[in-house]
């Protein structure tokens, strides 16, 4: 295949991983604020530290909201994929524009 088919197919596909990336962490910051709103009420923010790692505050919150919520337990493993997800389209959409 020549580099100039290349480039829109690197094109293509690094934009759709920065979509897909970009819903994943839409949906992760969703599930973050559902699960701990259910916990904390208006007092979300206060489980800020949660939505990139899991903390021992955040274990026993999990235990809690898990026991007592509707919301299924947050992980924030999902925003870490969707990160990569994205950073990997960025680096395809570098890589198809060098050589022009």
């Amino acid at each position: 295949m020549a580099k100039t088919q290349r480039r829109p197919i690197l094109s293509i596909l690094a934009k759709a991983l920065l979509a897909l990336g970009g819903v994943g962490f839409t949906g992760a910051t969703a599930w973050w604020y559902m699960f701990f709103e259910q916990l904390l009420g208006q007092s979300v923010k206060e489980a800020s530290e949660c939505f990139y790692r899991t903390t021992m505050s955040c274990e026993v919150g999990n235990f809690v909201g898990t026991t007592f919520g509707e919301v299924p337990t947050y992980s924030p493993t999902v925003m870490w994929i969707s990160v990569g997800v994205m950073g990997a389209g960025v680096l395809l959409l570098g890589a198809g524009g060098r050589g022009r």
